[in-house]
């Protein structure tokens, strides 16, 4: 009797034991919950003050602008400070950067239309994902050769318009432009996508768009392409066409739409005359210190004199575009959209069609002889315009019709200026309480020639002339001398 209530006892006790090991095992100790509830209370308290600092972010002004060069897609795992107000992008558009919130995210906005103020990924984060995407791509590749079957729904991390400031560790964001190292991209802006903020996925992808490049040399060092570039915080416009600057019908027909412009955007715009070349500031050199010093050691000093020139005009673009007023910029040297390629002004141009080769001709022929004589010179550049592709024209104005034209370029101006002016974080720019006298002042234009007097008086005349005239004979064709009848050539402009 003794030896089985031993038994019982020692049979009972295992039970017992592995009663109390499976209860261990299947239930989380007090410590373990406690942990637990810790974590996720310090996690909504940083998602609490990741909102409160984004609502306050809406009535900050602009602090940069960037230009992207890669597309992102947030996911989960991004480890965004709050789920789903991650901005997504693609390459190609446009981002208004309000502050730095932490090194890994920026806080701004896509420039679209009713777009909001969401978190963006900084270059470091950028980075960071595409290694990783590179790294699963590479486990894929071995996994695969292993015989196991693995596939992956990552996209092109291959890192590849004309024309984006710079993060730093701490707030100072003043130096961001000089900060970003930048490369020669496509002359042209892709399409927009409709969402900004894309839904959440469980893999995160930053994506390039297909190179078009020819194949590089094998020993030629490849460059690296940032995911972000500095462009001024409103994209510039600029008129090219129908032929050569410096010549009267070209004159003519942009000084109609500059006039426009100015009457039209009356406290919305400011249009400066810019002398210097331009085209000249180039990314790879103004933006990369390394570079100044071979230029210097190569230059003579009237060269490095230009360059300076250069520089002062973009910075005076930048300050300008500051102030989120729309910037007309009357830029003697630009003529053709690939000038612009490489610089980081990112411009809105503007390309003023004449369809008809004939009818240019007569218009040119019909200034005088002064013009004709430059026949040849202004048809070549013409038809340089017109062999380009349209992607590499933002507005494209080819109507019959001066006030057709106009009603053209305002209507996407329009929508641009709804774009970077959103009504949710539309608040009084300090920048704007400056008067543009300040600026305008600080960069006086060169003196206006007589030839550019006479063109703006004889369209002054004109518009007073046939104002009051029926609608179909208040279209004022660009070139008129004086109240009178237009000539055949201009009247099919």
């Amino acid at each position: 009797l003794f030896l089985m209530k031993v038994e019982m006892y020692l049979h009972g006790l295992d039970d017992l034991e592995v009663g109390s090991a499976d209860s261990y095992t299947s239930r989380p100790s007090d410590s373990d919950i406690s942990l637990e509830e810790d974590r996720e209370a310090l996690r909504k308290e940083a998602e609490r003050q990741a909102l409160a600092q984004l609502e306050k972010a809406k009535t900050k002004p602009v602090a940069f602008a960037v230009r992207t060069n890669v597309g992102y897609n947030p996911s989960q795992n991004d480890d965004v400070p709050v789920q789903g107000v991650a901005i997504s992008f693609e390459a190609k558009d446009f981002l208004h950067i309000k502050e730095k919130y932490n090194n890994d995210w920026w806080i701004g906005r896509l420039v679209k239309e009713g777009c909001e103020v969401g978190f963006i990924p900084s270059p470091v984060k950028l980075d960071n994902i595409r290694l990783q995407q590179e790294q699963k791509m590479r486990q894929g590749r071995l996994s695969s050769k292993s015989g196991g079957n693995s596939s992956s729904s990552l996209g092109d991390v291959t890192g590849t318009r004309r024309p984006t400031p710079p993060a730093t560790g701490n707030a100072d964001l003043t130096n961001l432009a000089f900060d970003v190292d930048v490369a020669d991209i496509d002359a042209h802006e892709s399409d927009s996508q409709p969402n900004h903020r894309s839904p959440k996925t469980s893999v995160s992808s930053v994506t390039a768009p297909p190179s078009n490049a020819k194949r590089i040399p094998f020993f030629k060092k490849q460059e690296n392409i940032p995911p972000y570039d500095v462009v001024p915080s409103m994209r510039p416009i600029i008129l090219v066409g129908p032929s050569l600057k410096g010549y009267e019908v070209t004159d003519m027909m942009q000084k109609a739409l500059f006039d426009f412009l100015k009457h039209k955007f009356d406290g919305r715009i400011s249009i400066t005359r810019v002398t210097a070349d331009i085209s000249l500031a180039k990314r790879s050199v103004l933006n990369n210190p390394s570079k100044h010093t071979i230029i210097e050691r190569s230059s003579t000093r009237s060269s490095l004199d230009v360059l300076a020139e250069v520089q002062s005009e973009i910075e005076r673009i930048f300050e300008l575009a500051r102030t989120l007023q729309l910037v007309a910029l009357d830029a003697d040297t630009i003529n053709h959209p690939a000038q612009l390629n490489k610089t980081s002004l990112a411009p809105i141009i503007v390309y003023i069609k004449i369809a008809s080769p004939k009818v240019l001709q007569r218009l040119i022929k019909s200034r005088g002889k002064s013009q004709a004589k430059h026949l040849n010179v202004q048809m070549v550049a013409s038809d340089k315009l017109a062999q380009c592709p349209p992607e590499l024209f933002d507005i494209i104005l080819d109507e019959n019709q001066l006030e057709d034209a106009c009603e053209h370029l305002a209507e996407y101006l329009e929508a641009y200026w709804k774009a970077t002016h959103p009504a949710s974080c539309n608040p009084p720019n300090p920048l704007l309480n400056r008067t543009m006298a300040t600026a305008a002042l600080a960069a006086s234009p060169a003196p206006v020639s007589n030839l550019q007097v006479q063109v703006l008086t004889s369209l002054k005349r004109n518009l007073d002339f046939w104002g009051p005239r029926e609608a179909e004979n208040k279209d004022v064709a660009v070139g008129i001398e004086g109240p009178g009848q237009p000539t055949e050539a201009e009247d099919a402009v």
